[in-house]
């Protein structure tokens, strides 16, 4: 690897509670988004990367496969692993926390908490959270803005036997994720996803800023942690004018 662009990476942490995986992404992101790899640019083998961050194999096939399936790099036969061009990018991707999409286009995310509320799983609580009836959690309705703009509205339902204290949190600014895994160190493995079509009755029209009737992205996620069990579920409805679904699936 250039001399220069070993001089620009961020060493990664282990005692830190943000996962290795996370480290790395997070700072091959940075790296991208400078130019640092700039587009067309044929980034380091996998065992290179390795040695230059001191993390595993498994960790960094975590945070490229990531990178991957966000358009920002692709594996090319015969020429490895490529920077992909701006225009390649995917401008939403639902594997990641909604703070961090908007950050990382350069937007300033921000929510407007219309309700926070501590208590525990009963009837009334999505279907997918069923099987923790009785159990304590955080209720969390947030209207999601980026550059001020609304741009969804999320009724979240986090489990907090492991997260105690939660609803403490200001959620104006904090991301949801980012606190349960540097606060908490609860490392979101998986996030199941459904996706589909809705119209915006009156009070969502209002908050989203558009008309009623107009089409809405609703995209219901639970996140699982390392043991499967589940964490969080998330009941988003999103501006179908500035959200995008898209996925990149990558043959190894």
């Amino acid at each position: 690897m250039p001399e220069a662009w070993l001089e620009r990476i961020t060493p990664i942490d282990p005692a830190s509670p943000i996962p290795l995986y996370y480290q790395v992404e997070s700072d091959l992101r940075r790296l991208i988004a400078a130019e640092v790899l700039g587009p067309g640019v044929t980034i380091p083998a996998e065992h290179d990367l390795c040695a230059t961050y001191g993390v595993s194999r498994h960790t960094m096939r975590t945070a490229l496969s990531r990178l991957v399936a966000d358009n920002l790099i692709a594996r090319s036969a015969g020429r490895g692993t490529v920077v992909c061009t701006p225009e390649a990018r995917i401008p939403f991707s639902l594997d990641r926390s909604f703070s961090r999409q908007i950050a990382e286009l350069g937007q300033a995310a921000r929510s407007i908490v219309l309700g926070q509320a501590a208590g525990r799983v009963g009837a009334g609580h999505p279907e997918a959270l069923h099987a923790a009836a009785g159990r304590p959690c955080l209720d969390l309705l947030r209207l999601r803005l980026g550059d001020e703009d609304p741009i969804g509205i999320q009724q979240t339902t986090v489990l907090t036997e492991r997260c105690a204290g939660l609803e403490t949190f200001d959620f104006t600014d904090a991301s949801l994720y980012e606190v349960l895994a540097g606060h908490f160190r609860l490392d979101i493995q998986k996030i199941h996803h459904t996706i589909a079509a809705a119209s915006a009755d009156a009070e969502q029209a209002e908050r989203l800023d558009v008309a009623p009737g107009t089409p809405l992205l609703v995209v219901r996620t639970t996140a699982y942690l390392h043991d499967d069990a589940v964490i969080e579920h998330t009941v988003s409805h999103y501006r179908s004018d500035r959200y995008e679904y898209a996925i990149t699936h990558t043959q190894e």
